[in-house]
């Protein structure tokens, strides 16, 4: 588990929606004291599947909580989502603790749909909808809006501006206020690698391509017809009994109404027109079929052009696809099982190989020692030879001058410096101590010398 670059590997064994939740309370709580604006994203883990191996894992008595539904895989993935339920329950629960609930927006929301079958597999449903993944709401949304959309009801301005480099619109006057809906087209893939599209504008959906031989173009992830499933009021019982549901006072009519308003109607559940993107374009009206069961592209070949049309201008300004190929050197066993940097930055390799190589050696180490402490032996015993025959040499001149001096002329550094009246000089006596202080040993030695 990261902490930005440091790893904690205290948190093994910790459930890592549980985890997130407690790193989530803990920052609300130690910023509400500051009553500073706060931006918190929590990305759980929970909806997606794990390691192919283990793919769906839950604690055991949440899971025991779901004993009604046969397939275990499906009972596993209900205590998951669960657990995540209880994770934004204590969040909202964090929020009005610390003060912060009244001045918050809360956004919730999923990447994608529930992956039915196939890689990553999950067991979610999206059924009565069409295909592998969908997306649920009434109101046209990219997830390139909650920039502008969030920066909007906080005071700032961005988008929606001739000016403006970025894709996504300001939407928050629709949400907050239900004044209509500002998008008009939703790009959900243009993939040239797969070569698939899809894609929504004012009430249609183009869809062409598909992945996987098209195995994932129809409906799945019906109800068990085995499962025991709650009834109503048991559901209800169970929603009026969460944290969300307590502090915002919702009671059983609110919530009826909101649960049958969610419901999806196919209307008729028969696909008179089959789609089939393998071998030609379909168009939906996403509006009255929201299920995607009747293709209506042969019915609109104006509105089909018109569309196909506005694609090429988007693919003319999409980014090329930098998909790369699986790295074995990037595989976390071999640091520590953390997942890692495992690649040089390019700009830091093309610095390192302009930079000159420092020297090599030739020897290995410890003939490298072998050789260094007798060179550094013998230039310690050169040195201080040197420094013995020079302090020798000096100390022979100065016996000779000292025996030239007592054979010719007296010392001039006087023994006895007295005044004429027989009182010693102050000049004289510093004379003498420095005489005697300074070189009291080389006299020694002289006199030594002369006898």
């Amino acid at each position: 588990m990261r902490q930005n670059r440091f790893v904690n590997y205290a948190a093994n064994g910790t459930y890592a929606t549980d985890y997130f939740t407690m790193a989530a309370k803990d920052i609300i709580g130690q910023h509400g004291k500051s009553e500073e604006p706060m931006l918190l994203v929590l990305n759980h883990l929970a909806p997606h599947a794990g390691n192919d191996d283990d793919p769906l894992q839950a604690p055991q008595e949440t899971i025991d909580n779901f004993a009604y539904i046969q397939d275990r895989d499906r009972r596993t993935y209900a205590a998951m989502m669960s657990k995540l339920d209880d994770s934004v329950g204590a969040v909202y629960d964090s929020l009005k603790v610390n003060r912060m609930l009244d001045n918050s927006i809360i956004v919730f929301l999923s990447d994608n749909g529930g992956v039915t079958r196939g890689m990553h597999s999950n067991t979610g449903s999206n059924y009565p909808f069409r295909g592998d993944t969908q997306r649920v709401s009434n109101q046209w949304f990219h997830i390139s809006d909650w920039l502008p959309t969030l920066a909007s009801a906080a005071g700032i301005t961005v988008g929606n501006s001739s000016f403006s480099d970025i894709d996504g619109i300001d939407q928050w006057e629709a949400l907050a206020y239900g004044t209509g809906n500002p998008r008009q087209r939703l790009m959900n893939n243009l993939d040239e690698i797969f070569g698939y599209t899809s894609y929504m504008e004012n009430g249609f959906k183009y869809i062409n391509g598909t992945t996987l031989n098209g195995i994932n173009d129809e409906w799945y992830g019906e109800t068990d017809a085995f499962d025991k499933l709650p009834a109503d009021d048991q559901y209800l019982s169970s929603v009026l009994s969460t944290t969300i549901a307590r502090t915002g006072k919702l009671d059983e009519k609110l919530i009826s109404y909101l649960r049958r308003h969610a419901r999806v109607n196919c209307g008729n559940a028969i696909a008179n027109k089959h789609c089939n993107p393998l071998v030609k374009p379909c168009l939906f009206d996403i509006i009255n079929d929201p299920c995607e069961m009747h293709d209506i592209s042969g019915e609109h070949p104006k509105r089909l052009r018109e569309i196909r049309q506005h694609l090429e201008e988007y693919r003319l300004q999409a980014v090329k696809p930098r998909n790369r190929p699986h790295d074995p050197e990037a595989d976390p066993t071999k640091f520590g099982g953390v997942w890692n940097w495992w690649r040089t930055d390019p700009t830091k390799q093309a610095k390192q190989d302009d930079e000159m190589p420092p020297p090599s050696h030739s020897l290995a180490k410890d003939t490298q020692l072998f050789v260094i402490i007798p060179i550094a032996v013998v230039g310690i015993i050169f040195v201080f030879g040197t420094l013995l025959y020079l302090s020798n040499k000096n100390l022979i001149k100065l016996c000779r001058r000292k025996k030239q001096d007592s054979s010719t002329t007296p010392s001039e550094i006087p023994t006895d410096a007295s005044s004429p009246d027989g009182k010693v000089t102050a000049d004289a006596a510093f004379s003498s101590k420095i005489y005697v202080i300074s070189d009291r040993d080389l006299d020694s030695a002289l006199n030594q010398c002369v006898a």
